[in-house]
């Protein structure tokens, strides 16, 4: 019989201890994976919703809230004096002195219109800026209608091609909308069909190739179009700018902006990364802190738990001992013992953290965020677990090893 034969039976004897072992262990990995797999995934996330979104600052109307409480219950807030953006506003940023900062001016009004039997969005805007913006919009070519374009969540943000689209092509008379994948698949037309919104006919210019973004479900047209269909002359709902942070100051900018539109509400996307990545850090802090604390403690389990072993089993030492054991024998029995309880615990607590991690992960975070299996993270975790149950068996190892074989068989 091998030793690894003579530590898998000794740890079949003692399932119980085994189990508490395991479990001990388990839970420090679990706490490590689950933090871990959030974190990661909560930057990933951002930095796809960054990608996603191209412009660095997004000016919206400045809305008032008024709260109302009632013996300590509080009311929904009450919106007032609630303001508009007009093209106006986009006169006014045109004229910053720091408008060399700003590469593209996006104004765009949002709306519903009727299309036959069905409500459609309408989004009017400067369809050349919209496409500076974001880069990754590109007009379906022949023959590719039906087929799924790249996601904007497979593209890395650091590779995108600015110059994915020729812009100049981009241009489109009044009578003429520029359709999202999506919504071109439910209407059932094409690039040269005829389509009715809002009592009026246009011609679909092309259609957008699939990008997993809002854009799929929008009928887009130029703007001065949309504010007539939704009787909104001169107004817009919203105003996104790209900005190059290297050709002057962003605070300034932003100074400008807010000095500039007092009624609106400027929102710096990079700053809200910012904050949100150190919302993270102190996240991953104390994760890292409470992780540290519940591993030290699943340490002391197993080498508590495998010191008792070694005392329960004196007799059985001695007996190895007496029939020729050597010390390293014995101690490499109780090391294999906490090695195979080790790659258990670590299996179980990768599992147990990234269900966890699935589970909890949105709910902590806030946000919608995937989480997959990682081949690296569980290796990783498995290895971890195998160092602290070694480690952890060290002294018994010893204990065992230095047991006196005559003491030992005294007991028989």
């Amino acid at each position: 019989m091998t030793l690894f034969q003579i530590a898998i039976n000794n740890l079949r004897r003692r399932k119980s201890k085994m189990v508490f072992v395991v479990l001990g262990l388990a839970i420090g990995i679990a706490t490590i994976v689950s933090v871990f797999n959030v974190v990661e995934s909560m930057r990933e996330q951002m930095t796809r919703q960054m990608a996603d979104f191209g412009a660095n600052i997004v000016i919206t109307p400045d809305t008032g809230e008024l709260a109302f409480s009632y013996g300590g219950i509080t009311i929904p807030p009450t919106l007032f004096d609630v303001e508009q953006l007009t093209m106006v506003d986009v006169d006014k940023i045109n004229e910053l002195p720091a408008r060399q900062m700003v590469r593209a001016v996006a104004p765009k009004l949002l709306g519903v219109a009727s299309s036959g039997a069905r409500h459609v969005i309408i989004s009017g805007s400067d369809l050349q800026s919209e496409f500076a913006i974001k880069p990754w919009l590109r007009l379906q070519q022949s023959g590719e209608m039906g087929e799924a374009s790249p996601s904007p969540k497979d593209m890395d943000y650091e590779k995108l091609n600015l110059a994915r689209e020729d812009i100049s092509a981009v241009s489109l008379t009044d009578g003429e909308v520029l359709l999202g994948a999506t919504i071109a698949e439910e209407l059932g037309v094409m690039p040269g069909d005829t389509l009715e919104i809002a009592g009026m006919e246009f011609q679909v210019f092309a259609v957008l190739a699939e990008n997993a973004s809002t854009e799929d479900n929008q009928v887009m047209m130029n703007l001065a179009v949309s504010q007539r269909i939704l009787q909104r002359p001169g107004e817009v709902t919203v105003i996104e700018l790209s900005a190059d942070y290297s050709l002057g100051s962003e605070d300034a900018l932003l100074d400008q902006l807010n000095g500039a539109l007092p009624h609106a509400e400027v929102i710096s996307l990079r700053q809200a990364a910012l904050g949100r990545d150190e919302m993270v850090t102190r996240l991953t802090r104390f994760g890292a802190s409470v992780s540290i604390l519940v591993l030290f403690v699943g340490m002391l389990t197993v080498a508590i738990t495998m010191s008792g072993a070694v005392r329960e089993r004196t007799r059985e030492i001695g007996i190895f001992r007496a029939i020729g054991f050597r010390k390293s024998h014995v101690a490499t029995i109780i090391l294999i013992e906490g090695a195979v309880v080790s790659l258990l615990g670590g299996a179980v607590g990768y599992v147990a953290g990234l269900a966890a991690a699935r589970g909890a992960g949105p709910f902590l975070s806030g946000m919608e965020i995937a989480v997959p299996w990682s081949t690296g993270l569980f290796l990783a975790a498995m290895l971890l677990a195998v160092i602290i149950g070694v480690l952890a068996s060290l002294y018994p190892a010893r204990q065992a090893s230095r047991l006196d074989p005559a003491e030992a068989l005294r007991f028989m």
